[in-house]
């Protein structure tokens, strides 16, 4: 009895042992996270840097190759507008893409980027100026709000020009280089073009459509003629889009429209994972480098996406229902510079429409959510570029001092949202209650005509 007690007593001490041991090393390995986080460089692993660095041999030899151990990166030497370019000598990834002048909530240069969202490394900025002077100025990062709690974020770098004596004007057509405070004498990686954003004169009727960057070789060619052909049909004149990555057809197609001057089509080739990283392809820096580029030429700017469309139900176009919306309001002075669309799926898997008279995708698809969302949840919006500040994807984040967002009632527009898949995966929204809205049918004989005669062109402009 005494010897089963003694080996009793004896496993006891050893699963105490034991626990004590793993309760150690539990710490241990926690403590080793925190320090890597904290205390080492990032430093992306190998295959993703040989991916990024063949996919950007254009870019002028600005990517991020250089780490410890590794070759620097070479100095900017010709300044350049939307390419990402990396900022050297920070202990994150850190990108910049485009730089515009900021008169409005500060006396700034304000630079759309991509960083750390927490914890960005602080970073000052090179300018100069176009009568050949250089100056150093302050920076403020600050991450964009809309990021999904993400490890990086779409960014905006202030470069402040207080105390500076240059007037924001004065930088219109400089250059300037965003240079890590760690490293104040290194030879900037980056130089970006200064973009003037003053609104010019005769612009108040015009309407520009931003869109979220293409990706995934995106290859609905077919459809994306519909949507260009729809929106001019509603007034929109100039389009800016962004490309990840294309499949050849929508590419000639998109060139076909560019050769006319109705697109802006940009690069966007952010070396930050994608939905691991950061939120899907960076999205919010390319809304807010739009809001910015449009600023000068755009009275309005509708923010949607490629399978969505904003149909106003008494006017023909939004420039008129916006015009309407504006004026009545008393005083002009109070007039909202910003308008929520609620958002209505028209899910491409419910049945066509037997009374479509022509074979669209807006003819045949009618049946819709019977509820259209909440405004914010899904809604997307038009507004006034030169009266805003920060664009998220389905709200305005901040407006400039005075300016104000309200949202449309349904009876007078509701965003068409022609989904091919439910939200959530499977088949289950498809049973959710609808009804049947032929608002597009308004415009279906005008808009088969327009896409027939682009498609004409089209045949021999991109032969299949």
């Amino acid at each position: 009895m005494k010897w089963r007690a003694r080996a009793i007593s004896a496993r006891a001490k050893e699963r105490a042992n034991i626990s004590f041991f793993i309760f150690i090393m539990f710490f241990a390995v926690f403590g080793v996270i925190v320090l890597t986080e904290l205390l080492l460089l990032e430093r992306p692993n190998e295959p993703a840097r040989a991916r990024y660095n063949e996919d950007m041999q254009t870019w002028q030899g600005r990517t991020e190759t250089g780490s410890e151990g590794g070759e620097p990166l070479p100095p900017a030497n010709i300044p350049i507008d939307a390419v990402w370019q990396p900022v050297a000598g920070t202990r994150f990834r850190f990108y910049v893409y485009s730089a515009y002048v900021e008169r409005r909530t500060v006396a700034a240069v304000r630079i759309i980027a991509a960083t750390k969202t927490r914890g960005a490394d602080p970073v000052i900025c090179r300018l100069w100026l176009p009568d050949n002077r250089t100056l150093t100025l302050k920076a403020r990062v600050k991450a964009i709000r809309e990021n999904w709690n993400l490890k990086y974020s779409a960014t905006y770098v202030l470069c402040l020009l207080k105390d500076s004596g240059v007037k924001p004007q004065e930088t219109v057509g400089g250059s300037i280089s965003v240079i890590a405070s760690a490293s104040p004498n290194r030879p900037p990686t980056n130089l970006l073009t200064i973009l003037d954003t003053e609104p010019q004169t005769g612009i108040e009727e015009t309407l520009h459509i931003c869109v979220k960057p293409f990706h995934y070789s995106y290859a609905r060619d077919e459809w994306l003629v519909e949507w260009f052909e729809f929106n001019r049909l509603l007034g929109a004149s100039h389009f800016y889009m962004y490309n990840e990555s294309l499949s050849a057809p929508v590419g000639c197609l998109l060139d076909y429209y560019r050769k006319q001057g109705l697109i802006t089509l940009l690069p966007w080739k952010l070396p930050i994972v994608s939905k691991a990283e950061i939120r899907t392809e960076g999205q919010f820096a390319a809304f807010n480098d739009c809001l910015y580029r449009s600023m000068s030429s755009a009275g309005w700017l509708l923010v949607i996406d490629v399978d969505e469309v904003v149909l106003p139900h008494r006017e023909r176009t939004l420039l008129a229902l916006l015009t309407s919306l504006r004026a009545s309001y008393n005083p002009p002075s109070k007039a909202p510079s910003a308008f929520l669309f609620r958002n209505a799926f028209f899910y491409l898997r419910w049945e066509d429409d037997k009374e479509a008279t022509a074979p669209l995708t807006t003819a045949r698809k009618t049946r819709r959510w019977a509820t259209p969302h909440a405004l914010k949840n899904r809604s997307k919006y038009a507004l006034r570029p030169r009266d805003a500040v920060e664009l998220g994807n389905h709200f305005l984040w901040e407006l400039a001092p005075g300016a104000s967002s309200v949202g449309v009632p349904t009876d007078r527009a509701l965003l068409h949202h022609y989904r091919i898949a439910c939200e959530f995966g499977g088949m289950n929204c498809l049973t959710v209650p609808s009804t049947v809205d032929r608002t597009a049918h308004r415009w279906t004989d005008e808009l088969q005509q327009r896409i027939n005669t682009e498609r004409k062109s089209l045949t021999i402009a991109c032969p299949t």
